[in-house]
């Protein structure tokens, strides 16, 4: 399971999945969406420094935290999570950096 694309963005959520299957992607937005609405009551100062050190975009936070929003503002910073990381991933993938010439390297 150590390749499973969405484990880094599970553990950042402090989510250990109980066995060793793959999960798709409606599986992994439950798993966020319960871990965030727990976030949003106990350890909300944490839940949000997390959103800033994954970038999330801070507009559309505040949009999904409105309270007039379509959906319940945990599932709609999962969404947010979870679109973010699928753009992390295929920027991981697409573009590549060369190695540091070592003359060069700190």
């Amino acid at each position: 399971m150590s390749d499973h694309p969405y484990l880094p963005i599970l553990a950042d959520f402090e989510i250990v999945p109980q066995n060793e299957q793959q999960f798709d992607e409606a599986e992994v937005l439950e798993m966020l969406t319960k871990q965030i609405a727990w976030m949003l009551e106990t350890k909300t100062e944490f839940l949000f420094s997390l959103l800033y050190r994954l970038d999330v975009d801070e507009r559309l936070v505040r949009r999904a935290m409105d309270p007039t929003a379509e959906i319940p503002a945990a599932e709609g910073l999962a969404r947010l999570v979870f679109d973010r990381q699928k753009a992390r991933l295929k920027t991981k993938r697409d573009v590549r950096v060369e190695d540091i010439d070592p003359d060069l390297a700190w």
